[in-house]
């Protein structure tokens, strides 16, 4: 049974705070501590500690998660746990290759030896983990950073190289016991019934039933979106859009070629093994001294899948040349040489993938793409429940996310033929 410390605490500034929770972690004295300028879009609570005395200074991050999207944490955890602790042993039975580089996230415990800190105050309760920050490291926040084009499918073949790293060394965790962070992350039967019942209408759970899923933690999570919560004008108007007609029409049209993944996988055609869920270019720590990948963090969606949709995920979003937000269609398109870069360091580094596993490479990017363009279309539709949006985005944001993801789908499949003479060319 977990316990949690209770503290009775006035208010404070939020760097006092994170000060004050750093103190209860296994640290030398002294410590400071610093905003985190990087830190990502949900665990907006991150922060830089500095413990020790110069010359034995070091530095960690210490982390809330952010339980109004994980309300599970402790499962949040469990999961990171193990696959810190396969990645270690992959590490220490000497798997990694001459010219590779790999270095797991560290968790510094608690001052009671606990490896993360659950609290209880007047704030309720939150979950804290301490992480030593991996040094000579460098992320970037996508290819259109880096002004160079060699440098950029440099990188691209690099990040390939790390998500088949981490793929190799987290292969034998057991995921009979692993619990999505994130219920109904990633079943895109959820999503396309999603689309469904708002494209009828739904308002209410009756209306909505039959589409809903039986399993009654992910319903529970997840009711709220199969339901339009536009008034009915703005719904219509959306609905309507004679911009969004043709994409509404792709997505019904391609549901079936949507499941195939997951039918794959419920017919043992292909494995469910224990994914990263989140590829993007960011979680990817890059080494300051030789270029190389040298970990992929931020390990909050581990859950078991198959590991086409953590492949798929990264290449759609590394391959996508406009990027998210593109109103331009015209200038959506895939950028063969960061696709074929990618798939060069993923199939240079793995170690245990199947032949059935890569021939389905080139239509699982196109799947995510679809799947993304789905969800998009859904949040749009029933009123930017999920995608939620910010002061300054525009109000049709999520529908021009949608066209460009639907867009990028119908770009993936006609280079279909391109993309998969790549990557038999690379197994050559």
């Amino acid at each position: 049974m977990r316990t949690a410390r209770s503290l009775s605490l006035s208010e404070e500034y939020p760097i006092a705070q994170a000060g004050r929770i750093a103190s209860l972690f296994a640290l030398p004295r002294p410590l400071e501590s610093y905003d985190f300028p990087d830190k990502g879009n949900i665990n907006r609570q991150t922060y830089l500690i500095s413990a020790g005395s110069f010359p034995r200074q070091s530095e960690f991050l210490l982390q809330r998660i952010n339980q109004q999207v994980f309300t599970r944490p402790w499962s949040v955890m469990k999961a990171m746990l193990a696959s810190i602790e396969s990645q270690q042993k992959s590490l220490a039975r000497g798997e990694l290759r001459e010219g590779e580089e790999w270095e797991t996230i560290t968790l510094v415990p608690t001052k009671e030896g606990q490896p993360y800190l659950e609290l209880n105050d007047r704030r309720g309760y939150s979950c804290w983990r301490l992480m030593v920050r991996i040094p000579e490291t460098r992320t970037f926040k996508s290819l259109s950073e880096i002004p160079d084009k060699n440098e950029q499918v440099r990188i691209a073949e690099e990040a390939g190289s790390g998500l088949a790293l981490y793929l190799s060394f987290t292969s034998c965790m057991d995921i009979s016991s692993l619990e999505s962070p994130l219920p109904g992350y990633r079943d895109t039967r959820l999503y396309y019934n999603q689309l469904l019942s708002v494209l009828e209408g739904n308002r209410s759970v009756e209306e909505a039933s039959k589409y809903l899923p039986s399993d009654p933690v992910i319903r529970q999570s997840t009711e709220h979106h199969f339901l339009v919560h536009l008034p009915e004008n703005e719904y219509r108007r959306r609905l309507n859009d004679p911009d969004l007609a043709p994409f509404i029409r792709l997505a019904c049209e391609q549901e079936a070629f949507a499941m195939t993944l997951l039918e794959d996988m419920r017919l043992g055609r292909i494995r469910t093994v224990a994914i990263h869920g989140d590829t993007k270019l960011d979680n990817f720590l890059f080494s300051t001294r030789t270029g190389r990948a040298k970990a992929l963090v931020d390990l909050d969606t581990i859950m078991p899948h198959t590991w086409l949709v953590d492949w798929g995920d990264m290449v759609r979003s590394l391959a996508n040349v406009a990027g998210e937000k593109e109103p331009n269609l015209d200038r959506v398109r895939v950028d063969l040489d960061i696709y074929q870069a990618v798939a060069r360091g993923f199939l240079r580094s793995a170690r245990n993938v199947r032949p059935e596993e890569i021939e389905r490479m080139v239509a699982a990017v196109q799947i995510i793409a679809l799947e993304l363009g789905t969800r998009f279309l859904a949040d749009y539709l029933r009123g930017d429940t999920y995608f939620k949006l910010g002061p300054a985005d525009p109000p049709d944001l999520n529908k021009t996310r949608a066209m460009v993801q639907l867009t990028l789908f119908q770009r993936l499949v006609e280079a279909a033929d391109k993309t998969h003479r790549c990557i038999v060319e690379i197994q050559r």
